[in-house]
């Protein structure tokens, strides 16, 4: 052979396996550096020709998402023993061909398999919601508004405050750099809600807008996720509700979601699965939840705090912290009924923190006492009906003995369980029936403790997840949860307001609770 022969053998050779280098299938040792005879260089070129073929026309079982059955050191699928060596090579060369299909044009070939049920990878990218937040308070600065620009399938691309200039900053306070063009700031809502990129909106102001600002969401045809509580009270619950009814009949697609955030909680999980497995027996007897102190609520310092104008909120703490309670027990056991309760203000002269004075010098009640039991129901992992529920909300008691407390206590034949039920974090501890702990689950804080449920909320919207059986995931807060946990606080707090059928916010000289 020609040295000028032998040159040209060993560039085609170097590029061939240049060409090559990035799939983990070699159809040669990379070890076999040396020149390529006449022969050799045929049967790579005869290779080179079936890779082709399988690029060009690809069989299914060439672009099969499931691994072969089993495989040599090299990675190839094995050939059986009755097999020639030239059957051998073949079912080889076609497996390399595979690997460049899947590895290197990963697009073609997700454009090859159009028949599979799976959504290709660039449409499921192209399938982005489009979310616009409405208020721009605490809430959206950690717990809530990063995860509409990092969770899947989502971005965000609108922000609405009505103080001039607001939007603006909320922008360059809390969003990164290089996602911040991408945002449009407005102080007007009718023209935020005329964005033509906005998919849905998340609504973040206080419980007193809800209705408003839900409504002419509703009316510009956009999706909505809503702050908890939905409304003040049940009747104004409702009307949202109603504002989606038409849409979502029309679309046969849920238009309304709620911000009870605890229901995808990992602990809550693992909470179901210990139901589920009989930690406690197979029912629930009782229920007990007491808290004592402000339950981690935000902004309470302030002398225009929303939360304890019934004005703005409906009510006292209970409408922003308590609510999340009676949800995650109507989640997790059922619906509420045979209600009774005592509320009241216990504001007294020798509480002096500036928490408590805050609360003193509002109206509305500081603590809160309910009995009830659990109603049947469908979506329940264990049987508890009938089971009793005490729960105290003591919001002005004097924490200087034992400090602040969070406890949420479910008990059954076999044991009980314990928590805090008002953190995405805190530990879960299982106990047996004489009240010693026998297991303890921990888990790490969240970064924004409203993200888990936003990213189900998104990929219900996309329809991107669906069960084994091939339905849709739902995401597990919607209006009417939002809708029973409002009539049990209207419940609880009636005898306060005296009555709560009416806007009982704009009559606090006839609330009886004021007279006590």
């Amino acid at each position: 052979m020609t040295d000028q022969r032998q040159q040209q053998q060993q560039q085609h050779y170097t590029e061939w396996k240049q060409h090559n280098q990035s799939t983990t299938a070699l159809i040669c040792h990379p070890q076999k550096t040396k020149l390529l005879s006449s022969s050799s260089l045929y049967k790579r070129r005869r290779v080179s020709l079936i890779t082709l073929l399988f690029l060009l026309f690809p069989s299914s079982q060439c672009l099969s998402t499931n691994p072969p059955q089993s495989h040599n050191k090299r990675g190839f699928a094995a050939a059986s023993s009755s097999s020639s060596s030239r059957r051998k090579f073949t079912n080889d060369a076609a497996t390399f061909a595979t690997t460049i299909a899947t590895t290197t044009t990963a697009t073609k070939a997700a454009a090859l398999t159009n028949n599979s049920n799976n959504m290709p990878e660039t449409n499921d990218k192209e399938n982005i919601i489009r979310w616009g937040i409405v208020g721009l308070g605490d809430v959206t600065t950690i717990k809530s508004g990063p995860p509409f620009w990092k969770n899947d399938g989502s971005k965000l691309v609108a922000v609405m405050r009505r103080t001039p200039h607001a939007a603006q900053k909320w922008i360059e306070t809390n969003v990164p750099t290089s996602l911040q063009t991408g945002i449009t700031p407005y102080d007007n809502l009718d023209e935020f809600l005329q964005d033509e990129h906005l998919d849905a909106v998340y609504v973040a102001t206080p419980p007193a807008t809800h209705l408003d600002v839900c409504q002419q969401v509703a009316k510009a045809g956009k999706v909505c996720y809503v702050e908890k509580p939905c409304g003040r009270c049940g009747w104004e619950t409702e009307e949202i509700i109603k504002a989606f009814d038409s849409k979502q009949q029309q679309q046969q697609q849920e238009q309304l979601f709620t911000a009870y955030i605890s229901r995808a909680y990992k602990r809550t999980d693992v909470m179901k699965t210990l139901l589920r497995q009989g930690t406690i027996g197979d029912k629930v007897t009782s229920i007990t939840y007491n808290l004592k102190g402000m339950g981690g609520a935000r902004g309470v310092e302030d002398d225009t705090a929303w939360r304890l104008d019934a004005r703005k909120s409906g009510g006292g703490l209970i409408m922003d912290v308590g609510c999340h309670v009676i949800d995650r027990i109507d989640y997790l056991f059922g619906p509420l009924v045979d209600i009774k309760s005592v509320a009241k203000r216990r504001q007294q002269p020798s509480l002096t923190t500036s928490r408590k004075a805050q609360l003193a010098v509002t109206e509305v009640e500081d603590y809160v006492s309910m009995t009830a039991k659990i109603k049947s129901c469908d979506w329940t992992v264990i049987d508890s009906v009938g089971a009793s529920v005490n729960c105290v909300w003591d919001f002005c008691s004097d924490d200087d003995d034992d400090g602040p407390l969070d406890e949420l206590v479910i008990s059954g034949p076999k044991g009980s369980i314990q928590m805090a039920a008002m953190s995405p974090s805190l530990p879960i501890s299982v106990l047996d029936d004489s009240g010693n702990v026998v297991k303890t689950f921990t888990f790490e804080q969240p970064e924004h403790t409203a993200q888990n449920l936003i990213q189900l909320v998104t990929d219900e919207i996309r329809g991107a997840k669906k069960h084994d059986d091939g339905t849709d995931i739902r995401a597990p807060s919607r209006g009417e949860n939002a809708l029973r946990t409002s009539k049990v606080l209207d419940a609880v707090l009636s005898g306060y307001y005296g009555g709560r059928e009416d806007k009982f916010w704009n009559r606090p000289e006839t609330w009886p609770g004021r007279q006590q």
